[in-house]
Order: structure tokens, then sequence, then C-alpha cells
């Protein structure tokens, strides 16, 4: 259940009417693998259109760098100049782009997750606000406002600091209409969470990271067999499912022990690979596929959703590419869809919704709220720079 609302402190919303601008959005998640940058045109509110999307990947060595960073203990400086390579992958992101031009009002930009420890209240993104803005005005040739550090408001007032998505989630689905709901919508990444949608009202809104997504799988499938990834879920289809470890990383591990609404990071759910040392690796591959679907189906009926009642479950993020994933769902009962049936394409939604929640910080309207993260209030985070 969620946790019991405090009053809100006092902010300065401003709720007069408010035009649509241009922003950007970046979004470079636990995968690790790239920045995508999304330019829309929104009010921070219910408008949004004009959604373009472009995908920067990682420079050879850059991956390498980040897991370390946010697996080990490495010197100061190394992070402060990691922290400065990220912020320059940033920047050839927006100029590879070319969506950066004279209408452009802001920019949202999520940072690159390295550490993220909600029960201690913990969460860090690398990435440089002020070095991003001065690079931006040199750019534009003229001031660009950036917005980072979205999550610790949220953390500092009681919350998990993620998901910030589902109220994105819920201004999307809010446009297709009353006959889409209830619905769901499930991105999976390094880690899956899924947005819980049983009306058109903002206030039924529920969310909750599910557990890993994708992020564990390519582990497995990098240190067996050097691909980066399981393509279209071929060796999960292949393997057969240890049900022992499985539920047994569904009854020893700490995230999965903890009340909706709950985060994650990456790395915690690393047990289960040691777990899986002795199995081969399709088995390994399936079972940790199924540990994905598990923690889902788990989340949603947490929020008192069943595949009955459910309309659909949109599915972004590069995880449904999954064929194993995707099926497994499917198999536990539930209604998929990809979210292009919303006109969306499914990598571009994270890196849109960071736009749409700098124009909110700019509007100073909330990011979050108790039934989405367990803050105590709705809160409205993010540095803004001048």
């Amino acid at each position: 259940m969620p946790r019991k609302a405090a009053p809100a402190p006092k902010t300065s919303v401003k709720s007069a009417k408010f035009k649509p601008i241009y922003a950007l959005g970046l979004m470079s998640g636990t995968s690790k693998d790239g920045v995508d940058v999304v330019r829309l045109t929104t009010d921070g509110a219910n408008i949004i259109q004009a959604v373009e999307h472009f995908a920067h990947p990682y420079p050879r060595g850059l991956y390498a760098r980040l897991k370390e960073v946010a697996t080990a203990d490495i010197p100061l400086a190394d992070v402060l100049q990691l922290e400065r390579d990220v912020t320059e992958e940033y920047i050839a992101a927006i100029q590879a782009s070319g969506l950066l031009d004279g209408r452009v009002q802001v920019v949202g930009c999520h940072g690159q997750t390295i550490r993220h420890l909600p029960h201690q209240g913990l969460t860090w993104q690398l990435g440089d606000p002020n070095f991003l803005a001065e690079k931006l005005q040199q750019l534009a040739g003229r001031p660009v406002p950036v917005v980072m550090d979205f999550r610790r408001r949220d953390l500092a007032a009681g919350g998990e600091g993620a998901p910030l998505v589902p109220l994105f989630h819920q201004a999307m689905l809010a446009g297709q209409g009353a006959k889409q709901f209830p619905c769901a919508l499930l991105n999976i990444g390094g880690v899956a969470n899924v947005t819980y949608l049983p009306s058109l009202q903002p206030e039924d809104v529920r969310a909750s990271d599910c557990g890993p997504g994708m992020g564990l799988l390519d582990q497995w499938v990098q240190h067996r067999t050097g691909a980066a990834y399981d393509a279209e879920g071929a060796l999960a289809k292949a393997g057969k499912v240890n049900h022992k470890i499985l539920h047994r990383a569904l009854d020893e591990l700490p995230f999965f022990q903890r009340p909706i609404p709950r985060s994650a990071d990456r790395y915690e759910f690393n047990a289960v690979l040691e777990w899986l040392a002795k199995a081969n690796t399709e088995d390994g591959a399936a079972t940790l596929a199924a540990l994905t679907v598990a923690g889902i189906d788990q989340s949603l009926h947490g929020f008192g959703a069943t595949p009955k009642g459910l309309k659909a479950l949109y599915l972004a993020g590069g995880g449904p590419r999954n064929t194993a994933v995707r099926e497994g769902l499917q198999q536990a009962g539930w209604r998929v869809a990809p979210v292009e049936n919303l006109g969306w394409q499914p990598l571009a939604v994270e890196a849109a919704c960071f736009a749409w929640l700098a124009v909110r910080r700019l509007r100073g309207l909330p990011f979050s709220m108790p039934a989405t993260t367990g803050c105590r209030y709705p809160t409205v985070g993010g540095v803004l720079t001048a």
C-alpha cells in the first residue's frame, strides 16, 4: 500500500495558462549503451506533440568504466573525469541529433545512474548541468537552461526516487481517451518499471520498479558468450527455467520483500548470477528472463491489476525485443501490446519524459506522488541552471 501522504509544502506552482514550448530530453539508462535524445513540444501537462527521437551510442570503453564505478570503489578523481566524459557524450549526442535549434527553451537530462540506494536515501546520476549549460550556450548562441538531478528531492521527501515516468505515462495515455483504461505501461530497461493506470484520473496512478529488466540477463550473456545481449531472446527460448532458483530469488532477494512502491538498483540482483554458476548458458538465460517476467507479474498483481481486468499492457524500452520475456508475459495472461500502438517509439519514451519533466520544473509542477514513489507528498524535483 502507498504511504500516507503528508501535507505538501507550499511551492511556486504556476497554474495559469502555459503555452507549449520546445524541450529536449536526454536519457542514458542502466544499460549504459548510449544516449537517447528527444525533442518535443509540451506544456508540461497534457499537451505532448512533435516527438523526434535520436539514438547516440557511447564510444567503446565508456561502458566498462561506468560498470566499474557502479560496482567498485574507485578514486574520486576518476569519478570526476568520468562525469566530464559522460557530459561530453551528452553534448555530442545533441550535436549529432541536430535537434537543438532556436526553438528549444529547456533541456532535461536524466544523467547516468551509477548508484541507487533508496533504503539509504541515496542516489547518484553522473552529469554536470553547469558544464552542459555552458556548452549549450556556445552551440545555440544563447542561454539554454538545463534541468538535472531529478531524483534526490523525492528521496529527501521519503520517496524511492523512482520511477519518475508514471505521471508522464498518464499524460501519454490520457491523450488516447478513456477507452484505453484500465491499462498499464511497462518499460523494460536495465531495470523494469510499470505504471498502472486504472482510470483517466492522475490521482489514481500507481507505479513501481518491478525488479531486473534486461540488465541481469545482459551480464549473464556478456560473461558467457561475449555478446552484448540475448538477441531476440534466442538463448532464453532455447533453455529451461530453473524454478528452484527462480523461487529462491523471489523469496530471498531483499527487493522482493519490500512494499510497493519500491525502486531498484540494477546490481542488487547479482546474487542470482552466483546461484546460476553451474547452469548452462541457455538455462541461465531462461531463468533470468523468467525472473524479469515474475517481477512484473508480481508488481501488477500488487496494484490489484488482473489480466482479465487490464485492457492492455503496453511495452516500451529495449526489453520487449526479447521474445522469451514478451511471451512469458503473454503466458501469464497479460494482453501485451507494443507502445507503437499509441504512436510512440519504444526507446523514445523515457527521454521524452525528461523533456516533459524539465518543463514541469519550469512551471513548479510535481514529478512524483505518494502512490508512485512512496514520498510523503507530491514533490517538485530537479536542479535548474540559469
